[in-house]
């Protein structure tokens, strides 16, 4: 048996039940009708089951069209919802300030009913359309997202060998001391043996565990998160290269009671990005990475400064855009700083390039507290 196929709804708004009648018959055979005489009641019904499209008035007793419109755009998750006016105003100087406003068309009273099916059905179309391409932008970014994990992993191999290879070597080790011990008699150490081959084994399983949160694909998760936490575990993650490059990260400057709501994972992998491209300057040579972190009244204000050559002048404009790297091909995506706006915009932050000279360069981004 075949789904039913799915009916777009429209909210018809108007305090005139006429209206309401007609409109309602012009558009029952296509659409999935529902209606709100007045702007307050539009509002919550809006709040309950987004409709598709909205057909509007403007002249209502209480909050008039121009209100709603004005509550509906400011509504993150309502302002996508195309919204027609409909209205006795035939002026011009009305319908421009109702398209100023936001509206995606106006239609005059009397009705035609030819004329508002024609432009309910485009609108209807150009909000297919647009759902469509917004799914598409949404699922390639999350694809991209994902390689410049992998990638960024791929890059992480010696260290991931190195962090895998001391813990089983301390492992091993001890269970030869033990086998020794058991061998000669000499029975006192055995429960030191056992214990550091615990411990080993615990450090072996904590860096797969975080090995498989970083490169997992996964939806946003937001909870209040410490931000040292975050950037310890990006530090872990990058703790080899960073003593085989000698570069020091000072995070001296990160208040210690300063929690963010975030991601951890993703917001761990905007700190391993940012890091890693200052590694990637400075590693030629001893460096220094500084962290630092507040808050204001709205958000965390974190910076990243390093001490290496800087930027190159003709690339500033265009570092936060995709594939521009000047790396190696498997030393870099040309995605990382892209990858990092975009998980930044996606919790609300933002980042720019505060600082970029010969001294080396600065990152400032933000991040909610709440």
């Amino acid at each position: 048996m075949s789904p039913t196929p799915y009916r777009m709804t429209v909210l018809i708004v108007d305090d005139m039940p006429t209206n309401i009648k007609i409109l309602g018959e012009t558009l029952r055979k296509d659409y999935d009708i529902s209606f709100a005489r007045s702007g307050t009641k539009a509002l919550e019904m809006i709040a309950e089951h987004l409709p598709d499209l909205i057909l509007l008035d403007i002249m209502m007793p209480g909050i008039d069209g121009y209100e709603v419109l004005r509550r509906i755009k400011e509504n993150p998750d309502h302002s996508h919802i195309p919204v027609i006016f409909i209205s006795a105003r035939d002026d011009e100087k009305d319908e421009t300030y109702g398209l100023e406003m936001g509206a995606v068309d106006y239609i005059t009273k009397p009705f035609r009913p030819a004329v508002v099916r024609a432009r309910v059905r485009t609108h209807m179309e150009l909000k297919m359309h647009r759902d469509r391409l917004n799914s598409l932008v949404h699922d390639r970014t999350r694809q991209l997202i994902h390689s410049d994990r992998l990638a960024t992993l791929g890059t992480l191999s010696a260290a991931v060998a190195h962090e895998v290879k001391n813990p089983l070597h301390y492992v091993v080790g001890n269970a030869e001391m033990i086998i020794d011990d058991i061998l000669s008699g000499n029975m006192g150490s055995i429960q030191q043996s056992a214990v550091n081959i615990v411990k080993g084994a615990k450090r072996i399983n904590a860096l797969t565990d975080r090995l498989k949160g970083y490169s997992k694909k996964r939806g946003q998760s937001n909870a209040l998160t410490p931000l040292n936490t975050i950037i310890d575990d990006a530090l872990e993650m990058l703790r080899y290269r960073l003593l085989q490059c000698g570069i020091e990260v000072n995070t001296s400057g990160v208040d210690n009671d300063l929690k963010v709501s975030c991601d951890p994972h993703q917001i761990s992998q905007v700190f391993i990005n940012l890091i890693n491209n200052s590694t990637d300057a400075l590693c030629n040579g001893s460096g220094m990475i500084f962290i630092q972190a507040s808050k204001n009244a709205e958000a965390a204000r974190v910076t990243l400064t390093d001490n290496g050559p800087g930027i190159p002048t003709d690339k500033i404009d265009t570092i936060f855009e995709p594939f521009i790297t000047e790396k190696s091909d498997d030393k870099g995506t040309g995605l990382g700083l892209f990858i990092t706006r975009h998980i930044l915009a996606r919790h609300g932050g933002e980042i720019h390039l505060s600082r970029s000279d010969t001294s080396g360069s600065e990152f400032t981004f933000t991040l909610p507290l709440s």
